[in-house]
């Protein structure tokens, strides 16, 4: 089989203004079979790509101030938390819907750099990294006569 290099391709608008991406499911939140994957049914984020060119350069600046911050390596999970939250917010997270609590900047401040909302955390990085790809498509080989 032969892959279309176009399907390859990212959607750079996407990745830049930001696109609408709902998790299905998200695994270890049912405590009785913390294996199984649990529905989020009307879960959904309004996100920019991880590759989002303000968000890489921030990010990159962060890493290099904790590692002149902590050069033993070791970073308290509370740092590391407002750390993450707060990239995810000043360049990734443009809204939600699904959740209790309406989205508005401050409530996701408040949230994504609390220690204790990991979950909400890898959910939304795990939705920015799904910004702008495309479906894989292939090229029907060509008959010979």
């Amino acid at each position: 089989m032969t892959i279309k290099l176009a399907s390859l391709s990212a959607d750079l608008s996407k990745e830049r203004e930001g696109e609408w991406i709902e998790p299905k499911e998200w695994p270890g939140l049912d405590l009785e079979n913390p294996g199984a994957m649990t529905p989020l049914p009307g879960l959904g984020f309004l996100v920019r790509s991880t590759n989002y060119p303000d968000y890489v350069v921030a990010r990159q600046k962060v890493l290099e101030d904790l590692k002149k911050e902590y050069p033993e390596g070791i970073i308290p999970p509370e740092v590391l938390a407002a750390a993450e939250g707060r990239l995810a917010v000043d360049h990734l997270l443009l809204g939600w819907r699904g959740l209790d609590v309406d989205y508005s900047p401050q409530n996701a401040t408040d949230a994504a750099t609390a220690e204790e909302h990991r979950v909400l955390r890898n959910i939304v990085y795990w939705c920015a990294g799904r910004v702008g790809k495309k479906q894989v498509e292939f090229v029907k080989a060509a008959t010979k006569n």
